[in-house]
């Protein structure tokens, strides 16, 4: 029953806890309402005086108002109207945005820097393949070979001229490890490219594909690149494993086992090294597939393929580890991509010599075209997009995860401390020329070094056979000659490219710390770039707003009690479950491309 007296009673929510909560107050008749409990008729008589009273207060307070400071004007039409039209107050934090532009201005210029040196390293270990292994397993033989030829021919030789060692023991030597892993890595080499040679035709390969549906290549593509990545980390593993001083080391102990667990770890490699070259070659003719196409849709696809890398990375929260694995993903890939454009325009120049250039794709064709222009044409624009691509993909992921550009002075350092330090310790070292940046970058040098010696071996096929009708007998000569010279131009290449980088990392060498630390404003707890104090104050307390306990779900029996303190900042199960669930920090120091961080890119 509603209490007597005409005293109406009004039931109404309780604060908001957005705002500030009111002070306490008596009991209202609402609460009488809820408990049942009413008081006497004379202190509902009080409280209906004291509120009238109240509210002409409040009525007289309100015609006392200055007008500017009445709120329900402010929402008048021709007030809101002059309001928008004749403000004249600008945000002062617009001004610092330019800090945020200019970084982002400035990050392809450093990613090309950093991409460019990644470039010739892997130049460098790539050319190591094909000029100082051949001259160091020809060293390893002689060495191996050298003892037991001298015996033999001391033997032939007169009494008075043999040599005062009686016996070819006592100059008998062992190979280093060095010297087997040499002998392993050109063994490598050359058995995968004939086992390639005869069970590949790329021929067959490239007309299999061409016929295939635009879709279907494009499914080839994406398999081809996960299959790449999966056979690189594990090849790795197994190289380093054969390569390794506890397998090649000479040893008096269990000789038998050694040599079989040597042999396993061999035919392991020589069977990742042909399956990943198989791979390369599967990737090296989809893109000549789509570079000769007569249409763009194949190299269309190719390219959105590329635009397509943004979408997946630019959008997601990153910190410094990961932007140093994609920097290594991209170098690998920029590098990979070079070798097989430079192939495949060297192919195509090779079987269009001599040919009408009627014959060639019409998509690439202009008025002042030539061979030359149609066979680079497509070339350059792969790999132009493929720069792109890095571009905007590394300064979209800086800005949305506020990197300063000194990330990738960082990044070069990293590498530059690799190949210094190489030099003091090079006997110990037999994985690679250069093994902590190969392993840094993840790059497998041997798999595309084969697939480069493939293509150009058919390549060389084609040419001679054009020109075997001149009946030239002089012809091998030639060959011979021209051969000489490029091996010697390609090494006089890797001799000046590897003393050009070991003089630009020592240059680095005296800047490393000073460096690093400019570079602790890309650590984890980094401040955003372009915002002042207030608005970073601002967005710390529109965080707290959003994260507060009030909007949490109510306790019930069944849950777990959170005490107040930790539900205010997060329950994360206690301090143990909380060192549990810290991540791991890595310094750059000891991250490669393919350590398990976040992802593998």
């Amino acid at each position: 029953m509603p209490p007597s007296g005409g005293i109406k009673v009004y039931t109404s929510l309780p604060p908001s806890p957005i705002l500030s909560s009111d002070p306490p107050r008596d009991s209202s008749p609402a609460d009488a309402l809820s408990t049942g409990r009413f008081p006497p008729a004379s202190e509902l008589h009080r409280r209906s005086r004291s509120g009238s009273r109240a509210s002409h207060r409040r009525d007289d307070d309100r015609t006392r108002m200055p007008r500017e400071q009445r709120p329900e004007e402010l929402f008048s039409i021709w007030d809101y109207l002059r309001a928008e039209l004749l403000a004249t107050d600008a945000d002062h934090h617009q001004e610092m945005k330019w800090e945020r532009v200019e970084n982002f201005l400035m990050i392809p210029l450093a990613v090309e820097k950093t991409i460019t040196f990644g470039f010739l390293l892997s130049l460098d270990s790539f050319l190591y393949v094909f000029t100082i292994l051949p001259i160091r397993s020809v060293i390893a033989i002689f060495r191996a070979l050298g003892p037991p030829v001298v015996a033999v021919y001391s033997t032939l030789l007169p009494s008075f001229l043999r040599p005062s060692r009686p016996h070819p023991k006592v100059f008998w030597k062992p190979l280093p490890p060095s010297s087997k892993a040499d002998l392993l890595r050109m063994a490598l080499v050359v058995c995968t490219f004939f086992i390639l040679y005869q069970w590949s035709d790329t021929s067959r390969i490239y007309h299999s594909i061409r016929g295939q549906d635009t879709i279907k290549l494009y499914v080839i593509f994406n398999a081809v690149e996960v299959a790449d990545r999966l056979l690189c980390a594990l090849g790795q593993d197994l190289m380093d494993c054969l390569f390794s001083r506890s397998t090649l080391a000479p040893t008096t102990s269990q000789k038998t086992l050694r040599r079989i667990r040597t042999t396993g770890y061999f035919f392991l490699s020589l069977l990742y090294s042909c399956a990943h070259a198989m791979i390369l070659i599967y990737y090296l003719t989809s893109l000549n597939v789509a570079i000769n196409s007569y249409d763009n849709a194949l190299l269309t696809l190719l390219l959105s393929n590329q635009f397509v890398e943004i979408k997946g990375s630019v959008f997601k929260k990153f910190e410094k580890d990961n932007l140093f694995q994609i920097t290594c993903a991209d170098i690998v890939e920029r590098f990979q991509l070079g070798i097989m454009l430079f192939a495949i325009a060297l192919r195509n120049m090779i079987e269009m010599r001599g040919s009408e250039f009627s014959v060639l794709p019409q998509a690439f064709a202009t008025k002042a075209s030539n061979q030359m222009w149609a066979i680079i044409s497509p070339v350059a624009q792969v790999l132009l997009s493929e720069v792109g691509v890095d571009w905007l993909k590394h300064a979209f992921i800086c800005k949305f995860n506020s990197f300063r550009v000194t990330v990738y002075d960082r990044f070069t350092d990293v590498l530059c401390h690799d190949l210094i330090s190489l030099r003091p310790s090079r006997k110990h070292t037999f994985v690679d020329h250069s093994p902590l940046v190969s392993r840094r970058l993840g790059l497998a040098t041997i798999p595309l070094a084969v697939v480069l010696l493939r293509v150009t071996w058919q390549a060389l096929l084609i040419l001679h056979q054009q020109v075997q009708q001149q009946r030239d007998p002089y012809l091998w000569l030639w060959w011979t000659l021209f051969g000489l010279t490029v091996w010697f131009s390609a090494v006089a290449c890797k001799v000046l490219l590897g003393l050009r980088l070991l003089s630009y990392a020592a240059r680095r060498r005296d800047g490393f710390q000073k460096r690093a630390k400019q570079d602790t404003v890309n650590n984890v707890d980094r401040t955003p770039i372009g915002e002042s104090v207030e608005e970073q104050a601002y967005n710390k307390k529109t965080l707290a707003m959003l994260e507060r306990s009030e909007d949490d779900q109510r306790v019930v029996p069944d849950m777990v009690i959170i005490p107040e303190e930790q539900r205010l900042w997060g329950y994360s199960g206690g301090e143990k479950e909380k060192e549990k669930k810290k991540k791991k920090t890595y310094e750059l120091e000891e991250l490669s491309r393919w350590t398990m961080v976040k992802r593998i890119w």
